[in-house]
């Protein structure tokens, strides 16, 4: 006997939701971070600069082209490209445009 076949299912979901570390998605019950949590400071700058990456992907069916900068220094950063400058070729490039000369390593895959 479970206590949920007592407890109608949209009274039981507020109940875990209430502290905010359970939350019902996907018909699961999945353990989350609170947003009043100290480890959400550490996680949101990770999240927001995915999503600062994610905004400036450039792609169609076959190809795809992406770069980003550090956050120390935005002249230094990684290119990933397949298909989108050269055929069939997937280009990862690491580039740092510091001191007024060009520094790139590429790796073609």
């Amino acid at each position: 006997m479970q206590i949920s076949e007592y407890i109608p299912s949209e009274l039981f979901d507020i109940i875990l939701e209430y502290d905010g570390r359970i939350k019902y998605k996907n018909g699961k019950y999945v353990n989350i971070i609170h947003q009043n949590d100290e480890r959400y400071d550490i996680i949101t700058p990770l999240i927001s600069k995915k999503i600062e990456i994610l905004k400036t992907i450039e792609f169609d069916d076959s190809s795809f082209y992406f770069e980003f900068g550090f956050n120390i220094c935005k002249s230094i950063g990684f290119v990933y490209d397949f298909n989108f400058s050269y055929s069939n070729t997937f280009e990862i490039c690491y580039y740092d445009f510091r001191n007024r000369h060009t520094i790139q390593i590429r790796t073609y895959l």
